[in-house]
């Protein structure tokens, strides 16, 4: 079986740090609202911002290399 093997150039890098970069941004959006979930508050962020968030992501996931 011949495996396909890429070298990752600066751009696929630069994507993936930006990607991962939104990845944690979500995961302290959703700490966020159990913590505050846990003192009885109403949540810091809603489907609106995580909606956001997901349109950054396939922004991403579509930008020119130059875009980055």
């Amino acid at each position: 079986m011949l495996l396909n093997h890429k070298i990752m150039t600066h751009y696929d890098v630069k994507r993936l740090a930006l990607v991962l970069a939104v990845q944690a941004e979500i995961e302290g959006m959703k700490a966020e609202n159990i913590l505050r979930e846990q003192n009885e508050q109403s949540p810091a962020y809603g489907e609106k911002q995580f909606n956001e968030i997901a349109n950054r992501l396939s922004d991403l996931a579509y930008a020119h290399d130059e875009q980055l």
